[in-house]
């Protein structure tokens, strides 16, 4: 999965959250365009929604965090000189790295950084569900103080 799918991914939940979290009402004209108990009885719906995407980036980042150890053991391979003639036919090494040397460069290592950083970026894509499921959480006491500032507004 590349950068470019990720960020597509994101921009779609939020634009996703930003039509499911509209809620158009009035209270000076007294015309609501939304029924808030609609709205209250759409919150499970929305939170397994969200649920439901939290749970596919989750699988992604397992499975990204998974293909990390299995390069970092190539490139641990492929810099102490233990990888096979075809790698190095491939994309030739001049030497083998010490120790303290191999930190440096898997740290530095292009494919090492790029995966990491769509961990990180899928990393941030999992707060922001996190925060939107909170908020989906509680919904339903921002409805109920909705109906009770009405009720005041009408003198019930």
């Amino acid at each position: 999965m590349n950068f470019d799918t990720l960020r597509n991914k994101f921009e779609n939940l939020r634009d996703q959250w930003a039509d499911d979290s509209a809620v158009d009402f009035q209270f000076k004209n007294k015309q609501y365009s939304a029924d808030l108990g609609q709205l209250a009885l759409d919150i499970p719906f929305q939170h397994n929604k969200y649920l439901n995407h939290y749970t596919d980036i989750s699988q992604i980042k397992a499975s990204l965090e998974f293909e990390i150890r299995k390069l970092i053991r190539e490139k641990r391979e492929y810099y102490s000189g233990e990888a096979d003639a075809k790698t190095y036919a491939a994309k030739p090494f001049g030497s083998r790295l010490s120790s303290a040397e191999m930190k440096t460069y898997l740290e530095s290592d292009d494919d090492v950084i790029n995966l990491e950083a769509k961990v990180k970026y899928l990393d941030q894509m999992l707060y922001w569900l996190d925060q939107v499921m909170r908020q989906i959480s509680n919904r339903g006491f921002q409805i109920k103080s909705a109906i009770e500032w009405e009720k005041f507004v009408n003198g019930q």
